[in-house]
C-alpha cells in the first residue's frame, strides 16, 4: 500500500513540470488573434485554417425578420464560406476592437471576446458586417489553437427593422 501512494505521488510530482509548460498565457492567445487577424487582411483562409482546431466550429445568430437565427458551421465549411466571399468581393476591409483575454484558472484554455467589423464590396453595394465575437481556445498537438467562434452579427444597418416597427407603435 505504502509502495502504491508513493509510486502515485512521485508519477504527480513528475507530472506537474509538464503541465506548467502547457499552460497558456494573454500573450499567446493575442498572438492567435493577431495571426488571424492579419490572414483576413490578407484574405488567406488557409493563413486561418492553421489557428482552428480540427474539431473547430463556428456559430453565428443574426437577424432574420424578427427572429433571430443560428447556423453552425465545420471547420472546413467555414473556410470554404470565407474563401468564396473573398473570391467574389471587391474592397475588403477588417477590424477588430474591444479585445478582452481571459485565461481560465486551470490555465489550460481561455477565452477572448471582441468586435470585428468587415466591410466589402458586392455588385457595386458596400455591405457591412459586424459581430461580437466570443472565441475559446486549447492547445492542440502542442499548439494554441482556436476551438469554437460564436457570436452575434448584424449585416447592413445595425438596427434591426422589426425593433423600429416596436417603437414607432410603442404607446408614449
Amino acid at each position: 500500500m505504502c509502495r502504491l501512494i508513493t509510486s502515485t505521488v512521485v508519477s504527480v510530482l513528475l507530472s506537474l513540470p509538464t503541465h506548467a509548460a502547457e499552460r497558456i498565457t494573454d500573450e499567446q492567445i493575442q498572438q492567435v488573434i493577431d495571426a488571424t487577424d492579419v490572414a483576413s487582411m490578407n484574405r488567406d483562409a488557409a493563413g486561418i485554417g492553421t489557428y482552428l482546431a480540427e474539431s473547430f466550429k463556428k456559430i453565428v445568430e443574426f437577424p432574420y425578420k424578427k427572429w433571430m437565427a443560428k447556423v453552425t458551421v465545420r471547420k472546413d465549411q467555414y473556410l470554404e464560406i470565407i474563401e468564396e466571399g473573398w473570391a467574389s468581393g471587391g474592397n475588403y476591409y477588417y477590424q477588430r476592437e474591444d479585445t478582452v483575454i481571459h485565461v481560465m484558472p486551470d490555465g489550460l484554455s481561455g477565452v477572448s471576446q471582441s468586435t470585428v467589423t468587415e466591410n466589402t464590396i458586392q455588385d457595386g453595394e458596400t455591405m457591412t458586417s459586424r459581430f461580437r465575437e466570443y472565441a475559446t481556445y486549447e492547445r492542440e498537438e502542442g499548439r494554441l489553437v482556436i476551438t469554437e467562434v460564436s457570436g452575434h452579427t448584424l449585416l447592413g444597418d445595425t438596427t434591426p427593422q422589426w425593433q423600429e416597427d416596436e417603437a414607432s407603435t410603442a404607446p408614449d
